[in-house]
């Protein structure tokens, strides 16, 4: 999405259909009357339940207790926000009291950040897959524990993205610069000051690198970090404060908007594998059978020698292997079989790819660009 659509269709919050709004519940496409202009608080009950509901299932296909934390932290959201708005739900929020608005853009936000972690992270394995469950358990605490607010337009931040806009939940160390953007609603007044920006550890302690603002409108901040080579595996904390001009007071600070970042741990990848050859007049024979040198980063390519002297002419040849990621998960593919005079490329989860050469009789394991969508 462009930034000009951005602008054009305004906060977050609204949905893009006129007159109703359709939305994804864990049972299929659920039809709701809905305002486009005037959301109410069902409309953000729903979306909230609906974010909550399909990260249960996922949950049960990727077992990991920061997701079980992330899932329980979003229906404490919901019952508070049921309480607060008492018989008003089908009233639109902007005409509720201050707190209660501010209450629904967090619920809205935190169900975007669980919509946006379900797209991203089908493709993560390993260290990346901890990372990104850990990164949305931190995004919906902090929203879950936000102070509340009597502010007239409560700054809310919904969504971080990379450059091309890829939703961005885990950071890889790296020393050439990153740029990202946080995106939500009344993150700039244009009549006062950016907004002050700084990124924290969890325990609020800011880092030595901090990010700097390289554009800025009420719904978006782009944002550089120099360098995250210095970045520590963990949970990492970026604080929005921007100011709002009020009659006769000026320009006056606001409530903190939050995003929750983690930062991965490095690679490390093991692949186990076993070759062997179809021999004309030998049978079936085991060539070779161990494990690769570890990968310890994108883009890195691994290789082992094979001595094939044993099989004097093959037919054939078979590859099964096993890779061993940092968390202790696994993934396994073979057995691949290829005539003797032609390679064997086999693709393994996470952008990892294995190949035989029988020219010069040598395996090679390359972790290529990498499959999790949520990292930068």
């Amino acid at each position: 999405m462009t930034e000009s659509r951005r602008m054009r269709r305004g906060p977050r919050l609204l949905p893009a259909l006129v007159g109703f709004g359709l939305l994804l519940a864990a049972g299929g496409w659920v039809a709701m009357a809905q305002d486009a202009a005037r959301p109410t608080g069902d409309y953000v009950l729903a979306q909230l339940d609906a974010a909550r509901q399909a990260l249960a299932q996922r949950t049960t296909q990727q077992p990991d207790p920061a997701l079980a934390e992330a899932g329980r932290q979003l229906g404490q959201i919901g019952d508070a926000l049921r309480r607060q708005l008492g018989g008003a739900t089908a009233q639109p929020i902007e005409i509720l009291g201050d707190k209660t608005k501010a209450a629904a853009l967090r619920a809205d936000a935190a169900a975007q950040r669980t919509q946006a972690w379900l797209k991203a992270s089908s493709g993560c394995r390993g260290g990346d897959a901890k990372a990104l469950a850990a990164a949305l358990a931190l995004a919906v605490e902090r929203l879950a524990t936000a102070p509340t607010s009597d502010k007239p337009s409560p700054p809310v931040i919904d969504a971080v993205e990379t450059t091309d806009q890829q939703p961005l939940f885990v950071i890889h160390p790296a020393a050439q610069p990153l740029a990202f953007a946080v995106l939500g609603a009344n993150l700039l007044d244009a009549q006062c000051a950016n907004p002050q920006v700084s990124l924290t550890d969890v325990q609020g302690k800011p880092v030595d690198a901090q990010p700097v603002i390289t554009g800025i409108t009420p719904q978006r901040i782009a944002l550089k970090l120099a360098s995250t080579a210095r970045l520590q595996p963990g949970g990492y904390v970026l604080h929005v404060v921007p100011q709002r001009k009020a009659f006769l007071v000026g320009c006056t600070k606001q409530p903190e908007a939050v995003a929750a970042l983690q930062v991965a741990p490095p690679l490390h990848v093991v692949i186990d594998y076993t070759l062997s050859a179809t021999c004309r007049g030998q049978g079936q024979l085991t060539l070779g059978h161990g494990s690769l040198p570890a990968i310890a980063k994108q883009g890195a390519t691994v290789s082992q020698p094979i001595d094939a002297a044993a099989c004097t002419n093959p037919e054939s040849y078979t590859i099964s292997a096993t890779a061993h990621f940092g968390d202790g998960d696994q993934a396994t593919v073979g057995p691949v079989t290829q005539p003797a005079d032609a390679g064997i490329t086999a693709g393994l989860p996470g952008g990892l790819t294995l190949s035989w050469n029988p020219a010069i009789h040598s395996l090679f394991a390359r972790a290529e660009a990498n499959m999790c969508r949520g990292s930068g």
